[in-house]
């Protein structure tokens, strides 16, 4: 069964109680969070498991506090990115590929156009409904990212330790060249539903509500 991790900090509740929320029919998921004095028992309560980081850290080096897991694979999120609609059989298929292709990371952002001919294609057919990944190579098109994403968990963790001093606003510039050695893979399909900031496939769709620091706008976007 897919784990479902969520990163979240105590500073931004509001989102999180939205994100919980949103969640509460998932089954096994993971609240990773820094260590604070807050009574939040009502959201802990609604994880199955729940990891604390040091606030001190950047970024980089909280996520290492995910090593704590006994898990292959996780479906990697933040709290901003609210999960509105999931296909948890989709994604074990998804798992499966990935297991048996030694995939590092899929991508759950879609991307509904290519501007790139040189990468590595892989076709999945689910319930009728064909879907094509293609391998992320070239280090200026964020190979890495902080989308939602399923990622082999131990991939997740040897990013995060190379880069342990980088900020969650740092990290997408510096990662590029050193990720181009992961089978890194992003979504294509004809049926993509947009979705606020982004476009997602039906079977994942979450809405980024924030982007650069301001709250999702009801105009200028999908």
């Amino acid at each position: 069964m897919i784990s479902y991790v969520v990163y979240s900090h105590s500073e931004f509740l509001d989102i999180l109680q939205i994100q919980t929320d949103y969640l509460k029919n998932t089954k096994n998921k993971i609240l990773l969070i820094n260590y604070n004095n807050v009574d939040l028992n009502s959201i802990y309560s609604q994880y199955d498991q729940v990891l604390f980081y040091d606030d001190v850290l950047p970024y980089a080096s909280r996520l290492l506090s995910l090593s704590k897991l006994d898990i292959e694979y996780v479906l990697f999120m933040h709290d901003i990115d609210i999960l509105i609609k999931k296909n948890d059989k989709v994604i074990e298929h998804f798992i499966g590929v990935m297991r048996r292709e030694k995939m590092d990371r899929i991508d759950l952002q879609v991307r509904y156009f290519w501007d790139l001919n040189n990468m590595n294609k892989f076709n999945t057919i689910f319930d009728g409904t064909n879907i094509e990944l293609r391998q992320q190579v070239d280090v200026n098109n964020y190979i890495y990212n902080v989308n939602p994403s399923i990622w082999k968990l131990s991939s997740l963790l040897d990013v995060m330790n190379r880069f342990r001093n980088e900020t969650y606003r740092s990290i997408e510039s510096v990662v590029q060249s050193y990720c181009s050695k992961f089978k890194i893979y992003k979504l294509f399909s004809e049926s993509y539903v947009s979705c606020g900031w982004f476009s997602c496939l039906p079977f994942f769709q979450f809405l980024h509500i924030t982007h650069g620091g301001n709250l999702l706008s009801k105009s200028n976007n999908n």
